[in-house]
């Protein structure tokens, strides 16, 4: 394997690996223990930092070499996933607690926050949808191996924490958590909740159309490619 892709796949590695066992139960429960509960969120904190560092640097050095031909209609793609993200990342930020996963402000009988009707990670979804889209608009490995891991540890990493909230068992959460659904759009198809476009708030749709249209606008100047791609 050429030297960068092994150095890119290592911090790949290392990024999702990390997250992942410093956010297991019995080990967050350890270190929490020893060091105390914002010790334990610096320490995430800073690992998860320059490990992501090390693997955007990894990623701005590695070949690339395209995997297959590029398809248009999976170039087109993106396009409307990333519109659905930017819904769920805009809606996840601005309910109480960004992360939507662990809602301390969320009390007893509360009403549920329209964006969690759709899932109850919408943060967590909006980024692996985000990343899982540019995998799609891309054709080389050092790609796949970049927007790969971070589309991984979104929605791996996202069940993993929606099954540890579970667990503890808080009343709010189950509460919430039997009207509501991880996988997107699944409640709602199973009837367990509906949701009115309304709920989401028309401030926080426009928002989301806003920040969609910024980032169509900015990515050439930004990334120095058009996310509207036209066949040759």
């Amino acid at each position: 394997m050429d030297e960068s892709l092994l150095n890119l796949t290592l911090s790949a590695l290392a990024f999702v690996v990390s997250h992942i066992m410093l956010s297991h139960g019995r080990v967050r429960s350890g270190l929490i223990a020893r060091l105390g509960l914002w010790p334990h969120r610096a320490v995430y904190s800073v690992i998860g930092i320059v490990t992501f560092l090390w693997l955007v640097s990894a990623y701005k050095q590695a070949p690339t070499d395209q995997i297959f031909a590029p398809v248009i209609a999976l170039q087109h793609m993106p396009l409307t996933l990333m519109l659905l993200a930017s819904i769920l990342l805009v809606g996840g930020y601005t309910i109480a607690n960004p992360s939507a996963l662990v809602l301390e402000d969320m009390n007893s009988g509360e009403d549920i926050p329209g964006i969690l009707k759709i899932t109850r990670a919408p943060v967590m979804w909006g980024t692996g949808l985000f990343a899982f889209s540019h995998m799609l608009a891309n054709t080389h490995l050092a790609s796949w191996i970049f927007f790969g891991s971070l589309t991984f540890l979104a929605i791996v990493g996202g069940w993993h924490l929606d099954r540890r909230k579970h667990a503890e068992g808080d009343a709010s959460w189950l509460e919430m958590e039997a009207q509501t659904s991880f996988i997107p759009f699944a409640a709602m198809l199973s009837r367990r909740t509906k949701l009115k476009i309304r709920e989401l708030g028309w401030w926080r749709l426009a928002l989301a159309l806003g920040l969609y249209a910024v980032m169509l606008a900015a990515h050439r100047a930004v990334v120095g490619a058009s996310p509207m791609p036209l066949p040759d």
